[in-house]
């Protein structure tokens, strides 16, 4: 990427064609290495226009390597309003953050109120096959700690996490009875 600063310049620019066309570039050319200075920006803006087209130009990353260094900033983070900036692109993104549940379970725990929902949002979107035993852990650490003003975000959390343990056993058991159709809810067995 030539000019890795001016495409910077015009994202952080007030004008939307601007931005869009430097996103567009960036999408274009798909150059990993503007990511991080891209989350750097994520951490330190507070200009809501800015942080919408980038989050949603980071959403659409869908390079391995970028896994690794959004959560290697988010872990790092230190204001509340980047992690949940951060958090946002975890759950709009098509990777998968299955590995990282622990993680997110800490920010739901240890975060401010805006970064613990973003966290459980995350985890509510995880998509791939996580460990039982990683699920299990996860449930336990929310069960032992309570706080008032994030009590239902930990209970639906908790939900959900129990509905995946469940839909692991229901997948098994579906291929024992997944071509029966005598139930009876009047649908003929159309």
């Amino acid at each position: 990427m030539e000019n890795k600063q001016d495409i910077l310049k015009q994202l952080a620019d007030s004008d939307m064609e601007v931005v869009k066309s430097a996103i567009e570039q960036i999408k274009q050319e798909g150059d990993i290495s503007i990511a991080s200075e891209l989350l750097d920006i994520l951490l330190r803006s507070q200009d809501t226009t800015v942080i919408t087209n980038i989050t949603s130009l980071l959403s659409d990353v869908k390079d391995s390597d970028f896994k690794t260094i959004l959560m290697d900033k988010l872990i790092n983070a230190t204001s509340e309003s980047g992690k949940a900036n951060l958090l946002r692109i975890c759950w709009e993104s098509a990777i998968d953050f299955s590995e990282y549940l622990d993680v997110f379970v800490d920010m739901l725990l240890n975060e401010d109120f805006i970064t613990a929902l973003e966290a459980s949002t995350v985890i509510e979107n995880l998509g791939g096959k996580i460990p039982e035993e990683k699920i299990h852990i996860a449930i336990k650490r929310l069960q032992t700690n309570s706080d008032e003003n994030k009590n239902f975000l930990l209970e639906d959390t908790l939900l959900h996490l129990e509905e995946l343990l469940h839909h692991d056993d229901e997948e098994e058991d579906e291929n024992d009875d997944h071509h029966h159709h005598d139930h009876h809810c009047g649908c003929d067995g159309h």
